[in-house]
C-alpha cells in the first residue's frame, strides 16, 4: 500500500510539474519566468538530439541487461518515446536549417560504457541513477526551450515534449525508490 501511495504521488507530482511548465510556456512572454536560462534553438535542438539519442542507447541496454522487470520495462518505453522526440527534433532541425551533432556528448558516452560493463542488480542501480540524472537535466532544458526558444517551433517542440519527459523522472523516482538507486 505505501508503494502504492509512493508511486502515485510521484506521479501526480509528475503531472503537476508538466501541467506547471504548460501554463507558464503559454504565458505572454512578458509573464514568462526570467531566470529559465536562454537558449538558442541550435544549442536546444543540439542538446535535445544527443539527450534522446542516450536514452536511446541506454534504453536499448536496459532491456538486454536489466534484472528488474520495471527497469527493463521503462528501457523499452524510452526507446520508444526518445525515438519519437528525435525524428520530431530532426523534422524542427531540418526546417530551421539546423544540423545537430551526430552521437552522443562525450560525458553521455562514459556512462553508457560504464553501464556496458555491468550486469543485474548493479546495472540496474547504476541505469537508475544516469536516467535519474539525465531525465532531470532533460526537463530543465525542456523547460528552458519552452520558454525561450528562439522559434515557435522550438517552443512548442520543447513544450509538447515536456510531460513525456516529466513523465519518466516520476516513473523513474518511484523505480529507483524501490531499487535503492537514490
Amino acid at each position: 500500500m505505501m508503494a502504492h501511495r509512493s508511486a502515485a504521488t510521484a506521479l501526480r507530482r509528475a503531472a503537476l510539474i508538466a501541467t506547471a511548465v504548460l501554463a507558464v510556456s503559454a504565458a505572454p512572454a512578458a509573464a514568462q519566468d526570467p531566470a529559465a536560462p536562454d537558449i538558442t534553438d541550435a544549442a536546444f535542438l543540439a542538446q535535445a538530439a544527443q539527450a534522446n539519442r542516450f536514452e536511446i542507447m541506454t534504453g536499448r541496454l536496459a532491456d538486454r541487461r536489466g534484472s528488474r522487470r520495471i527497469v527493463r520495462r521503462l528501457g523499452r518505453m524510452f526507446v520508444r518515446d526518445h525515438t519519437a522526440a528525435l525524428a520530431q527534433g530532426a523534422a524542427v532541425a531540418a526546417k530551421l536549417g539546423v544540423t545537430p551533432p551526430a552521437g552522443v556528448s562525450r560525458q553521455q558516452a562514459a556512462v553508457v560504457e560504464k553501464l556496458r560493463g555491468l550486469r543485474g542488480r548493479r546495472f540496474d542501480r547504476a541505469w537508475l541513477r544516469a536516467q535519474l540524472a539525465a531525465h532531470v537535466q532533460a526537463v530543465a532544458l525542456h523547460l528552458s526551450g519552452a520558454l525561450n526558444g528562439d522559434s515557435a517551433d522550438v517552443r512548442r517542440l520543447a513544450t509538447l515534449a515536456l510531460p513525456v519527459v516529466s513523465g519518466h523522472l516520476g516513473e523513474l523516482t518511484v523505480a529507483a525508490n524501490h531499487a535503492g538507486a537514490h
